[in-house]
């Protein structure tokens, strides 16, 4: 029988465009405006209905059709705040009514997110991950003239938090500008790649970015699965769609915070596949640091970059330089394996997409110094 109530009963303005699918954006799937797990079209009533995650006790959303430039807002076009749903007795579901859509109200004008993306970004819809058992989109972000040069082949960077990468009105807070960077490297130093974002699932990214389960993050440690999902399915994807360069010496992985500790984890354990992790401000506490223990082990052919911002804890100093000890030491333990590993300290770096926007091309350069030609 189903739990009636875990059931959102949706009905939508008189002006909303014939057709459209409406998804649900909330803190249980990382905020994605257009999650392929959150998306749902009409029934036959004309009534939209969602049923909320079943390990879910406490939801805030937002209701759009597909980025946040179509977010909800008021009759009078004025933001909202999050929706809240709770899980309690007696509780049998709830009736939302959408007032308006910004990109429909010209009153949404001075407030609407607007739309960032500047490159070729292209979608592999609904990839379903066996290994993990849910599903996403996947973005691609091909170099320019890429039609045009139909003999060219090009490496490939896996890029985690894939929603923030490209585009404003996809991200949580603010994108990173990886399509900017990759045209500007492109265009002025002819450094070509395909970029592949794969967006996080919410709130199952903790257990997904997490190699080892940890009882103090409550981590469920589906970090290898996660591995194998990019592994086993996403890349084989990915090379017969795209004209890529198959081998693990053009294929690299990226990714910052947690999103930099899965980096690490994957080029430590699969070096069959990546030949480079490019890791920004790794979280390295996690399971009472066993990636540095990994790290210890490792004396395989991947290479490393290894950094952490000097203000990514704000006024707490102390802590930060934990997690800047805990990078360095890990460099320093590769090295010592004969690793090659390139290790840095921004200073004023901060725990943000913008200070790893800014960090971005010097990485991309690295990452480009030893790729095949």
């Amino acid at each position: 029988m189903q739990d009636t109530s875990r059931v959102l009963e949706i009905h939508v303005p008189a002006d909303t465009p014939a057709g459209a699918s409406i998804y649900l954006a909330g803190d249980f799937n990382g905020w994605s405006p257009a999650h392929p797990l959150a998306r749902v079209t009409a029934r036959e009533d004309g009534a939209f209905r969602f049923t909320l995650p079943t390990d879910v006790e406490r939801a805030e959303f937002k209701i759009t059709r597909g980025s946040w430039d179509s977010v909800e807002c008021t009759r009078d076009g004025r933001p909202i705040d999050n929706r809240v749903w709770k899980r309690e007795a007696g509780n049998s579901g709830a009736r939302l009514s959408v007032d308006g859509w910004c990109d429909l109200h010209p009153e949404t004008l001075d407030w609407r997110p607007r739309h960032t993306n500047n490159g070729d970004v292209r979608m592999v819809n609904d990839v379903f991950a066996p290994q993990l058992g849910n599903m996403r989109d996947l973005f691609v972000l091909v170099p320019p003239e890429y039609d045009n040069r139909t003999d060219e082949r090009y490496p490939v960077l896996y890029m985690h938090d894939g929603q923030n990468l490209f585009d404003d009105v996809m991200a949580f807070d603010k994108e990173w500008g990886v399509d900017e960077v990759s045209l500007d490297l492109a265009r002025l130093e002819n450094l070509r790649h395909i970029v592949v974002g794969i967006p996080n699932v919410g709130v199952g990214r903790l257990h997904e970015y997490s190699p080892w389960e940890d009882d103090f993050r409550r981590s469920r440690g589906f970090g290898e699965r996660y591995v194998r999902f990019l592994t086993q399915t996403v890349k084989p994807l990915i090379d017969k769609q795209f004209r890529t360069k198959t081998a693990a010496e053009s294929t690299a992985v990226c990714g910052s915070s947690l999103g930099g500790l899965i980096s690490l984890y994957a080029g430590l354990t699969r070096p069959d596949v990546f030949s480079a992790a490019l890791c920004l401000s790794p979280t390295m506490n996690v399971a009472a640091g066993r990636a540095l223990k990994l790290a210890q082990s490792y004396s395989g052919g991947t290479r490393f970059w290894l950094d952490y911002g000097a203000r990514e804890f704000g006024g707490n100093r102390e802590l930060s330089n934990q997690m800047i000890d805990a990078v360095l030491e890990c460099a320093r333990v590769l090295r010592d394996n004969g690793v090659r590993v390139k290790a840095h300290v921004d200073p004023v770096g901060e725990h943000n997409e913008t200070s790893w926007r800014r960090r971005l091309p010097d990485i991309l350069r690295w990452w480009h110094s030893e790729l095949p030609k």
